[in-house]
């Protein structure tokens, strides 16, 4: 019998292989040899090398979201949680180092899989989630008196796309003073746009 382990071994050995070599030049020998295992190993647990990258792609997804359900259960204002959200996204994408640029190669791969299979994509369905959230925390702050009224759906999806973007724009200017002055205006910005 498999165990749950060696699958970790396994995802936690692709991303590596992955991140140094690329999604489409990385091969289950390397993972099998990066993992320490044998390459039949690998197939005892995933068919394919797609079949790897969703698995990546849907651990990396439980992995935020469980760091983004904690954030909202925190007793903060909904103005607090909203200015969380991003010093939580940056600290995610400092979590993943090297390997951002592969989870950028895994959302493309989510995006193809979409167009031409029936593959449920995980990328999609936690993007509604989180826009479900934010909208909660939205409507909580206009209630509250904190936001003013607003489209929450655009305002909820415009926060996930800056958030993104941020976090693309931490993997080029990582470490300098520019990018802490660019993350602080960005919040100021964001929410000097919502607030009443």
């Amino acid at each position: 019998m498999v165990t749950t382990d060696k699958r970790e071994l396994i995802l936690q050995a692709a991303v590596q292989v992955f991140a140094k070599e690329g999604v489409e030049r990385g091969k289950i020998a390397d993972i099998a040899k990066e993992a320490g295992i044998g390459k039949g190993t690998v197939y005892e647990y995933f068919r394919s090398k797609e079949e790897i990258l969703r698995g990546i792609e849907a651990d990396f997804l439980q992995q935020s979201q469980a760091q983004f359900d904690a954030l909202m259960e925190r007793d903060l204002s909904p103005s607090q949680k909203l200015e969380e959200l991003f010093t939580l996204s940056i600290a995610m994408t400092d979590q993943l180092g090297d390997a951002v640029p592969f989870l950028i190669e895994v959302w493309a791969h989510a995006a193809r899989w979409q167009l031409k299979s029936s593959y449920p994509n995980f990328l999609q369905e936690v993007s509604a989630y989180y826009r479900r959230e934010i909208t909660k925390v939205l409507k909580e702050g206009v209630k509250a008196g904190e936001f003013r009224e607003m489209n929450y759906d655009g305002v909820a999806t415009l926060l996930l796309a800056t958030l993104d973007g941020m976090g693309l724009q931490y993997m080029v200017m990582k470490g300098s003073e520019q990018f802490g002055k660019a993350q602080k205006e960005a919040v100021k910005s964001f929410m000097r746009g919502i607030r009443k």
